[in-house]
């Protein structure tokens, strides 16, 4: 072939190639709107399970496969391409020759029969039967732990027993199966089946060369990432600021005083299924209320025994945020703060009763969620002020225990007759006590209702340690202002910084020192927070949104005073990603709710999984950032340059970070559902996001990205698919892991 044969060759198979990878980030993009829309099946149908989608990544890899190979790259890149392909060769022979299915065994008969999820079916090469299934319970609530199925299989007149929980396998004879559901009605369980030895033998190996790429790619010295390290443009300079509160004070209904509702906070309440403090449930009372932890200079404690002991004063107490327009119409108030007596209209009852009614018939109603988020903030506010809310009652009978309210109507009747009279009777004598003011008296039957709560519950109740570790934890409920502190000196660190670069000037050290020695305080806040939240709740703080955001932005001020010596401008950087990330954890609750971890959850992959997918959250949204302080200085060509070293230099471990943690979860799947890929919208827009990223580090193939300003431009706009993944999944195309 002539030189010019060649050339046009490798274009032919670039543009192949990158094309491609476009028409499948649209595919994919379009595939989820299609499955909120018309459904998971429909989805699967017509695209995810199609030859047509199978046979364009097919094209895409031939081509790329080509073009590495006609392409002079180094080994590591060269390795990391490899391990991208391998992965796809296993996803590939999953597809055409993986079965899978799911199979129902109720306890005590034998079945073969796996039914696949387009309504045909196929027969396992042996019996299964259902010996038991049992539920284990986290110890002292209803809260499920595990979920196990005992099973025997029976081939011939071979007989093997085994068991299936979640996060832990049955396999027999390339049979895998998984925990997927269970009937307790039928006494009966739901196994995912899944039969593909070879497929994932190729993943597999996949995966491990994407790891040992990865490291090297990070590691070898004359590779992009070291190569940027050295250069001499990062350095930079930054600032500080300080920011103000201010107090109102208004008459306030009564309450008990501090000392004694503190004392009532260290009394074990079951609370989100799982024993708390009293105090915790109090704080998220009043939270869900006013949207604050305390109200008119009240602490939670006393806000939440005034509803018990002072109903008549709180009923009245403008203490209930309605943010809808249309829900204070149907009230008739105009403020955003009304009381329960709001609700009530002595001829006409409770207003939102029509709206709810029509709702119920599918009727369409004007703000249906607004109406919803009314309705349900009165019924807490009637459950705690009829007592109901209040589970503080434990009673074991019959060696179960279970925790009842004053009011509940399910106590068992053949208990110890005085243990029946304190469960029925308590709550009054202290009301009692509170009448008369008797605060003495008060603390000692808070004191003696601790005693019976821990004579009662036995080992099962959560240590001093823990109780009072919560009690700090709810404390330092403060990260709504570290938040706003770490975003407000982010902003005007962003432009102060911005400006000096623009003059080409440096910061003086002493602000840059300030700046760090700020970002370690806050940073060391953050850690103990979390450490108290991972304690409290027993498990690493990754299990649903609000965590994962203040993980995310643990990780900023990580990085940021890791990166901070080398490349001064992480400091506005990460005090503004991390005030952003701590600000939206607080958008749904001024803190994570602390719950029972799922059992799907429970396991050591979350954490790595979690963790890494975070850092290259962080990283890109660095990235962002520096895209935008290079297109507010674009008319400094020289400072434009600069930035576009740091850009490149971040995203290389970002995108390495980002594929390490996709395919951690990919692995996590497999030993949890027996499917490492299930085309999930978070999965599919995680990789949107990856192929995305990894094009801009195609800077010979693709010469648009060796242009600083489009290289600034695509970091910016990039980053909304980085915000579609997080929280368009979230909260718009639902799956599996929208509690993330």
């Amino acid at each position: 072939m002539t030189h010019s044969d060649i050339y046009f060759f490798m274009k032919t198979l670039k543009s192949i190639s990158f094309v491609g990878l476009i028409l499948i980030l649209l595919v994919l993009a379009v595939a989820t709107v299609v499955e909120k829309l018309c459904g998971t099946n429909v989805a699967r149908l017509f695209v995810y399970d199609s030859w047509a989608f199978f046979a364009l990544w097919m094209v895409v890899a031939v081509s790329a496969l080509a073009y590495i190979l006609k392409n002079k790259m180094r080994f590591s890149s060269l390795l990391f391409h490899f391990s991208l392909l391998f992965i796809l060769a296993g996803a590939a022979i999953t597809w055409l020759f993986a079965q899978h299915g799911k199979i129902r065994l109720e306890q005590g008969k034998q079945s073969s029969t796996c039914l696949t999820a387009d309504g045909g079916s196929f027969q396992l090469p042996f019996h299964l039967m259902l010996k038991e299934f049992k539920i284990d319970y986290y110890p002292g609530t209803s809260a499920p732990i595990d979920f196990v199925s005992m099973l025997q299989v029976t081939e011939d007149r071979h007989t093997e027993m085994g068991q299936v929980s979640m996060n832990h396998i049955f396999s027999y004879e390339g049979y895998r199966f998984c925990q997927n559901g269970y009937d307790p009605e039928q006494n009966a369980t739901v196994l995912s089946v899944s039969c593909d030895p070879c497929g994932i033998g190729v993943t597999y190996s996949g995966y491990l060369l994407l790891f040992l790429s990865c490291l090297w790619l990070m590691i070898d010295k004359n590779g992009r990432f070291r190569t940027l390290l050295r250069s001499g443009v990062l350095k930079g300079g930054a600032l500080a600021l300080c920011a103000f509160a201010s107090l109102t004070s208004e008459a306030t209904p009564r309450a008990l005083p501090k000392d004694v509702a503190e004392q009532m906070g260290g009394i074990v309440i079951l609370h989100n299924d799982r024993m708390s403090t009293f105090q915790t449930f109090a704080r998220d009372f009043t939270k869900k209320l006013c949207g604050s932890n305390s109200y008119k200079g009240l602490s939670a404690m006393q806000v939440v025994t005034g509803w018990m002991f002072y109903y008549d004063d709180w009923k009245r107490e403008p203490m209930i945020k309605i943010k809808s327009g249309e829900v204070r119409r149907i009230l008739n108030v105009e403020t955003k703060m009304v009381s329960m007596a709001d609700f009530i209209n002595p001829e006409k009852g409770y207003l939102l009763d029509e709206e709810l009614k029509q709702m119920m018939h599918g009727e369409a109603v004007a703000d249906a969620k607004g109406v919803q988020q009314a309705d349900e903030k009165f019924q807490i506010a009637t459950t705690v002020a009829t007592g109901s809310a209040i589970k503080i009652f434990p009673v074991k009978n019959k060696g179960q225990l279970a925790w009842y309210s004053q009011v509940s109507d399910d106590i068992p009747g053949d208990i110890d007759e005085n243990k029946l009279i304190f469960v029925s009777k308590g709550l009054n004598y202290l009301n009692e006590l509170v009448v008369k003011q008797d605060w003495k008296n008060c603390i000692k039957f808070i004191d003696k209702f601790k005693a019976y709560q821990a004579k009662e519950v036995g080992e099962d109740m959560p240590s001093a340690s823990r109780l009072n570790a919560e009690i700090w934890f709810n404390s330092l409920d403060c990260t709504l202002v570290l938040g706003i502190a770490s975003l407000l000196i982010g902003i005007v660190v962003f432009f102060f910084s911005t400006r000096k670069v623009a003059q080409g000037k440096t910061l003086p050290n002493r602000l840059v020192v300030s700046l760090y020695i700020i970002g370690v305080i806050f940073f060391v806040f953050l850690t103990v927070y979390l450490a108290l939240l991972w304690y409290v709740s027993g498990h690493i703080p990754m299990s649903n949104g609000p965590e994962t955001m203040l993980l995310m932005a643990w990780l900023s001020y990580l990085m940021m005073l890791c990166f901070a010596r080398r490349f001064t401008l992480c400091l506005p950087f990460g005090f503004l990603v991390s005030g952003l990330t701590m600000m939206v954890a607080m958008m749904g609750e001024t803190n994570p709710v602390i719950t029972p971890l799922m059992p799907v959850l429970q396991s050591p992959l979350l954490s790595i999984h979690v963790a890494v997918i975070m850092m290259a959250y962080a990283l890109l949204a660095f990235l962002m950032f520096n895209g935008v302080m290079a297109l507010m200085l674009r008319a400094h060509a020289e400072q434009v340059q600069r930035l576009y070293v740091v850009g490149q230099m971040l995203l290389v471990p970002a995108v390495l970070l980002l594929a390490i943690g996709i395919f951690v979860g990919a692995i996590w799947a497999n030993v949890s559902w027996g499917n490492y890929w299930s085309w999930d919208p978070k999965e599919t827009w995680a990789l949107i996001t990856f192929i995305v990223y990894s094009m801009a580090l195609h800077t010979k193939s693709l010469s648009l990205f060796g242009r600083p300003m489009f290289f600034h431009v695509f970091c910016v706009c990039a980053f909304l698919s980085v915000l579609i993944t997080y929280f368009g999944v979230n909260f718009i195309l639902g799956g599996m892991h929208s509690y993330a």
